[in-house]
C-alpha cells in the first residue's frame, strides 16, 4: 500500500485500536480489582516522615539528586 493513498480514515481507525482501546482494558481491568478490593490504597506516611525539621525531606533533594 503506498502511503500517499493511505485513507485517514483507516489510519484513524488504526490509531484507536492499537492506543486507545488497550488503554481502556488496563484501566476497566484496574477499576474491577479496586472495586473487588485486590487493590487498596497505600497507608499514610507516619507523621514523623512528614515533618519540617527531617533532614532527609529538604528542598534541595540532598543525596537523591547528587548533592551533598
Amino acid at each position: 500500500m503506498d502511503k500517499a493513498s493511505a485513507n485517514p480514515l483507516l489510519v484513524s481507525l488504526f490509531f484507536v485500536v492499537r492506543c486507545v482501546v488497550p488503554l481502556l482494558i488496563m484501566l476497566g481491568i484496574s477499576y474491577l480489582l479496586k472495586k473487588f478490593g485486590l487493590i487498596i490504597e497505600p497507608p499514610a506516611p507516619p507523621p514523623e516522615y512528614l515533618s519540617e525539621d527531617d533532614t532527609n525531606n529538604n528542598e534541595q533533594g540532598g543525596l537523591v539528586h547528587g548533592r551533598s
